[in-house]
């Protein structure tokens, strides 16, 4: 009795990892279609990348978000402004990859705390990116605005001058 139990209690599991796989891919596929911008033109050169400055929801950080290193494809995301100049050059986003349109698989860190958790990230028009965070099943989102380099300058100067 106990083994047939344990094996209905294994099909279980497959079934729910399997039901969630499902749902996961049919939510990444939605994405592709229902989003313009995910989905490349006839005349554009490469799909939309989430590389670049940002700033996010409130104003109070800036942050670049590039590949981690020349020998890989993943991203990571580095404050270079905060009203707070100690966490500038904070890593807050280690190890993106593309996966269907939208960059999975990485962590996102609060500055000051060494574990990460896990994070998405999805461009839902050129210049806005949003950025899941999930801790236990729980998600957060915030959408962030892509800045130029220009004004993440801009931004460096002035605080530097009003010290």
């Amino acid at each position: 009795m106990t083994r047939i139990f344990a094996q209905a209690n294994h099909s279980t599991k497959f079934l729910n990892k399997f039901s969630l796989g499902l749902a996961t891919a049919f939510l990444g596929a939605t994405l592709m279609v229902g989003s313009p911008a995910l989905s490349a033109g006839p005349g554009d050169a490469e799909a939309p990348s989430p590389t670049g400055f940002w700033q996010t929801s409130g104003g109070e950080k800036m942050i670049e978000v590039a590949p981690c290193s020349a020998k890989t494809s993943k991203l990571c995301g580095t404050i270079v402004w905060s009203e707070d100049r100690d966490e500038v050059d904070a890593v807050v986003l280690k190890r993106f990859h593309e996966v269907s349109g939208i960059w999975a698989g990485g962590k996102v860190y609060t500055p000051g705390k060494r574990r990460g958790e896990d994070g998405r990230l999805a461009l839902l028009e050129a210049n806005k990116l949003e950025v899941s965070e999930c801790k236990r099943g729980l998600c957060t989102q915030n959408v962030w605005e892509r800045v130029s380099a220009s004004d993440v300058a801009a931004r460096r100067d002035k605080l530097t001058a009003q010290n």
